[in-house]
């Protein structure tokens, strides 16, 4: 994606940091949209309220694996001529009317991590692109910035290997470096590592979603205090972690939940950034926002929770964090 300095991408407020980090260092300008409660993705609906002659893309996460509305996203994306990208770190294999999700975008990327749903022995990544020019683009950065390497079977050929010029001068195509690269190369190690585990992910994503729908079974006695989270009906995803938001009348806070609950040895999580605009390291960044705030994205902050719903779990642990729930609520309602 070359475009100019100054140019403006849409993105939520509530996302993760590295969702955001590359908008900035590439100098363009994040247009930041809020979004919608219990889902924790973008608002489509408030997408073109954002648009203006200078956007040119809107990178989008499908946050905690959640899937927002991918077709009236892609649809706007379309009217306005928008590059859109997918980025899917938090899931893997999602479907919207069983078809992938990347099939709305342009662009999607998603994580090897190793709380995801496989793993690829490190912190590795995959990036998908609908167009060649992208996928040539992306290897060059990726690679050491010269786009004749080896990773084009063409680059061997002599009539293309030395058939060009550097500032005048007959060069090897294979030292010819279009734009700064970064030399991020996953391992043939991990690769193998992956492909064996590639063979889980279905039955890694059905107990993911198993625990997901256990949990939020569990939640809907206390939906009084609690927020739950929604799922597009016409989607199959694996959550990476299960999400609450307090309501604003819970008699408790939520400093006090994750303090019980992380001393019965259940770790928890805010939902990420929260409002990112809130964030010290991005409060004072140059961006695009909203007259109307970002109500959600502020109530997540406040109040926002993640617990585990990983597909390692055992019965014996899911029903201690129910139990331990419970505990809590009985001595806080």
């Amino acid at each position: 994606m070359n475009f100019e300095e100054g140019s403006e991408i849409i993105t939520p407020a509530l996302t993760f940091s590295t969702t955001v980090a590359p908008i900035i260092k590439k100098k363009w300008i994040p247009a930041f949209v809020d979004v919608e409660e219990g889902t924790y993705n973008i608002d489509h609906n408030k997408i073109e309220e954002m648009i203006t002659p200078k956007t040119k893309a809107m990178m989008i996460p499908n946050l905690i694996g959640n899937l927002p509305q991918w077709e009236k996203i892609k649809s706007i994306a379309d009217r306005h001529h928008l590059f859109l990208l997918e980025d899917s770190a938090d899931t893997i294999g999602a479907e919207i009317d069983g078809e992938s999700s990347g099939r709305f975008t342009d662009m999607s990327t998603t994580s090897f991590l190793w709380l995801s749903y496989y793993e690829l022995c490190r912190q590795w990544w995959h990036v998908m692109c609908q167009f060649r020019r992208a996928f040539k683009s992306w290897k060059t950065t990726q690679k050491l910035g010269g786009v004749h390497l080896r990773f084009f079977i063409e680059s061997e050929a002599i009539e293309n290997r030395f058939n060009v010029k550097v500032d005048g001068i007959p060069y090897d195509a294979k030292f010819v470096f279009e734009e700064p690269g970064y030399n991020i190369e996953p391992s043939e190690m991990g690769a193998a590592f992956g492909l064996v585990q590639l063979s889980k992910l279905l039955k890694n994503i059905d107990l993911r979603t198993q625990h997901y729908h256990q949990l939020r079974r569990f939640f809907e006695q206390y939906e009084e205090y609690f927020i739950l989270p929604k799922q597009l009906p016409n989607s199959r995803t694996g959550w990476l972690a299960f999400a609450v938001t307090l309501r604003e009348n819970a008699p408790f806070n939520r400093r006090d939940l994750q303090i019980f609950l992380e001393k019965r040895n259940i770790q928890t999580r805010t939902i990420f950034t929260g409002n990112i605009l809130r964030q010290p390291g991005f409060k004072n960044i140059q961006s695009k926002t909203s007259k109307d705030g970002y109500k959600e994205a502020d109530k997540v902050m406040k109040g926002g929770m993640l617990i585990a719903c990983h597909h390692g779990l055992t019965n014996i642990q899911i029903e201690h964090i129910m139990e331990s729930i419970t505990a809590f609520m009985k001595i806080s309602i």
